[in-house]
């Protein structure tokens, strides 16, 4: 039903009530690497994050109440003042069941549930289809008998023409096309290259794996939204009551009255609400700039007081130090500002109900579709027909949605408007694929020089001769080509991907972590297996040959498998904070670290969900993807994510600090990211097939059909009408349950967060 306003305002007080701590899962961004420096009043609790030298004590109680261990309900509970996290905690045993990580919210528990599932899906297809594969390549005997080979060359020579002419590159000699005798070959499809009916067989597992995939894709999304369902009911955060609205228009008066009356009024079909608290969104730019001076300025201080000699009563020092406050001062004052200047609104706030049920009533009746959005952003966010259902506001439909969790909002870009984004994103991509043209010419380079070096060895041998350097030399240049890719997967994809969904500028942690898991995985999964395949197909043209296809993707299977976990468990990055850590201490008199970083220094090193996710996804699309070929890559598979497991669930419970409170939505879109493993099953086959055997098989044609069909249907609604679950609306009014919560937006949000710690710290 569509509504129109007139600009009316109740003028009714809004009613706060202080919560009892700050967020158990995340702080705002401004807090997080120094990037920002937002920060509570210097009276509170006298802590100044700013100060030097730094009090180590402070910074140990920091790290002890930044661990990932359960608060202690405990009488006169210690705080941290930088933080105001809990000290006294207790860890968890090592052997829990992940739902006990549920106070970091559900994320956790459901990236352990994806996990365990990925690994029952690779045992399904291990036990379908992996087993008959590797025993019936163990059967073949192409690779086994060179005389056999030596004949087959003469009998099938029509095969080898048709392909070198799928290669285009005829420089390389036919026995390039002939098994290279490695061990890899034996256990690969390379084995049955003669027998098309084995691999008829094969082909129609396939098709028993996909539909097997197919059922348990359902179950998992049932098992997924039960463990969220669960969570959500034994946790009471301020996003249960909460709904967060933009495309707000600029007006000349109090957006919070007005916003107040139309959602207390208008917001579900004449049906009067309650409105508890509304949180505002601000432009930040101007406060951001402020304290990257501030942060150069601090960096001027510390240069200067170890060139002279930590002298803290030095003239400069002191009008440093009066210029550090006068800017803190310009800061503070900046921030009041754009809480009461009406221009630097940003169109969006967060309206926090007094039920639930009133929540739901709103997002209800105010529905909203993404060409809705589109329009309006091409129309300066103006709605062109009016009779549209929902809230229409001086023209602007006001887009209705759920709210993530408080420390899930990124404060820092939430304001960018969309075109900004667009353009942003256009930048990201466009890095994105010049990155990934870098790591295609440094393989394609290491695999030329590795099939010109088995070249010169086979000469040597054709001539009695054997130097055994040359032969050295032509497998550790193999060899490089697995390892290259393995290590450049684990240390430099993240980091990159990283700063490239950075450029994105993301309004949320969620969403951020969505783009980066997708866009990591991608790129994992083409560094890993579509180069390989392109480079050995079509541009060397060495598929079964002596270092070539089959020879170096089995290599990668075994090296994915155990590299990350073992590389995870050592933990170089555990060991390098450590480090910074000792230095630091060993040498105090000389240490001029601000408050704020002793106390991250203090921390464990920050955990990436998106990081791991990517890891996971890029395992199961390699496996899917050359699994038929290369069966022995499935145990390899199962064996790695298994480790894993364990080796990450010991390093959230012992060695990081968790920093993000990521809602279901990721856990929803990975499962969506995994559901490509039945095209990339079809895919992988009929690529291989097509250019080894000069044939496609029905099969995989028909599983390619399956995927793309299951693909486009609404998995997710389907699961839901078949395991149809029941969740309750919280019974607690948002007063009472204001109690328990661990934030609330107006504490992360900069331009409110100081004012309202400073009023929680008098009221203690």
């Amino acid at each position: 039903m569509a509504s129109r306003f007139i600009q009316n305002s109740f003028h009714q007080q809004e009613s706060q009530r202080p919560s009892r701590a700050m967020s158990e899962h995340q702080r705002s961004k401004s807090e997080k690497g120094g990037q920002r420096v937002h920060h509570k009043s210097h009276a509170s609790h006298h802590y100044n994050p700013l100060v030097i030298p730094c009090d180590w004590v402070l910074a140990e109680n920091h790290a002890k109440a930044r661990r990932v261990a359960r608060e202690l309900e405990v009488e006169n509970q210690s705080t941290c003042p930088c933080c105001g996290y809990s000290i006294e905690r207790t860890d968890l045993e090592y052997d829990c069941d992940p739902l006990e990580m549920k106070f970091l919210g559900s994320g956790f528990p459901l990236f352990y549930m994806f996990i365990k599932y990925c690994i029952f899906i690779l045992v399904e297809f291990w036990l379908l289809k992996g087993m008959f594969c590797l025993a019936t390549d163990l059967m073949g005997d192409y690779c086994y008998n060179q005389e056999k080979i030596k004949i087959q060359q003469k009998e099938h020579h029509s095969i080898h023409d048709h392909l070198n002419q799928q290669h285009h590159h005829h420089k390389h000699k036919d026995d390039n096309s002939i098994c290279g005798g490695s061990l890899w070959h034996f256990v690969s499809l390379a084995n049955v290259y003669d027998r098309e009916d084995i691999r008829n067989l094969q082909s129609n597992l396939s098709l028993v794996v996909v539909f097997a995939n197919m059922v348990s894709f359902l179950f998992f999304r049932k098992a997924q939204r039960s463990i969220d369902i669960e969570v959500d009911e034994s946790q009471l955060t301020p996003s249960d009551y909460t709904i967060c609205v933009k495309n707000i228009p600029k007006l000349n008066e109090d957006y919070r009255e007005v916003l107040k009356n139309i959602f207390q009024n208008y917001a579900a079909d004449g049906r009067e609400l309650f409105v508890t608290k509304i949180v505002l969104v601000y432009n930040l730019d101007e406060v951001i700039e402020l304290e990257e001076s501030l942060k150069e300025m601090i960096r001027e201080k510390q240069e200067y007081l170890l060139e002279n000699g930590m002298n803290f009563t030095d003239f400069k020092v002191k009008q440093l130090d009066e210029k550090l406050e006068s800017l803190e001062q310009k800061i503070h004052q900046k921030e009041h500002e754009l809480f009461v200047n009406r221009e630097k609104f940003a169109g969006i706030a967060f309206i926090s109900f007094l039920t639930e049920e009133m929540k739901q009533l709103v997002l209800q009746h105010n529905p909203h579709t993404s060409w809705e959005r589109i329009k309006a952003f091409f129309n300066n966010g103006l709605t062109g027909d009016v009779k549209e259902k929902g809230l229409i506001f001086e023209g602007h439909k006001l887009y209705v949605e759920e709210a993530p969790e408080p420390n899930d909002v990124d404060w820092e870009f939430i304001h960018i408007q969309t075109g900004q984004k667009v353009k942003s994103r256009i930048i990201a991509w466009s890095i994105s694929i010049s990155f990934m043209a870098g790591c295609f010419f440094l393989i394609w380079f290491l695999s030329e020089l590795a099939e010109r070096m088995n070249e010169q060895v086979e000469v040597q041998e054709k001539k009695g001769i054997k130097d055994s350097l040359t032969q050295t030399i032509a497998f550790l240049t193999s060899q490089s080509i697995s390892w290259t890719v393995v290590f450049f997967n684990k240390f430099v994809i993240g980091k990159v991907y990283h700063l490239i969904v950075d450029l994105e500028k993301i309004s949320n942690k969620t969403k951020f972590n969505i783009s980066f898991a997708r866009k990591q995985s991608v790129a994992l999964f083409i560094n890993t297996a579509l180069i390989s395949l392109v480079i050995d197909f079509y541009l060397t043209g060495n598929v079964i040959g002596k270092g070539g296809f089959i020879y170096n993707e089995s290599n990668v299977f075994l090296l994915n498998a155990f590299i990350p976990p073992i590389v995870w468990f050592v933990d170089p990055w555990s060991i390098q904070k450590d480090y910074q850590r000792q230095k630091q201490q060993k040498n105090i008199k000389n240490c001029v670290l601000t408050q704020q970083e002793a106390n991250e220094i203090m921390e464990m090193p920050d955990y990436s969900s998106a990081k791991r996710y990517g890891d996971i996804m890029k395992t199961m699309w390699f496996t899917f993807f050359y699994g038929d070929i290369i069966p022995l890559g499935i145990l390899f598979s199962i064996m790695g994510l298994t480790l894993y497991y364990f080796v990450d669930k010991y390093n959230v419970l012992r060695r990081r600090t968790i920093k993000e409170s990521l809602s279901k939505h990721l856990s929803i879109e990975m499962i969506e990211m995994l559901e490509l493993i039945i095209i990339f099953t079809g895919i992988g086959n009929t690529v291989v097939s097509s250019i080894l055997f000069g044939e496609v098989k029905w099969q995989d044609f028909i599983i390619i059909i399956i995927g793309v069909v299951y693909i486009l249907l609404p998995m997710e609604d389907i699961s839901s009408v078949l395991f149809p679950l029941e969740q309750k609306d919280e019974v607690q009014s948002y007063y009472e349950a204001e109690e328990y919560f661990n934030t609330d937006y107006d504490r992360e949000n900069p331009v409110t967060r100081r004012e309202i710690l400073h009023e929680i710290a008098k009221k203690k």
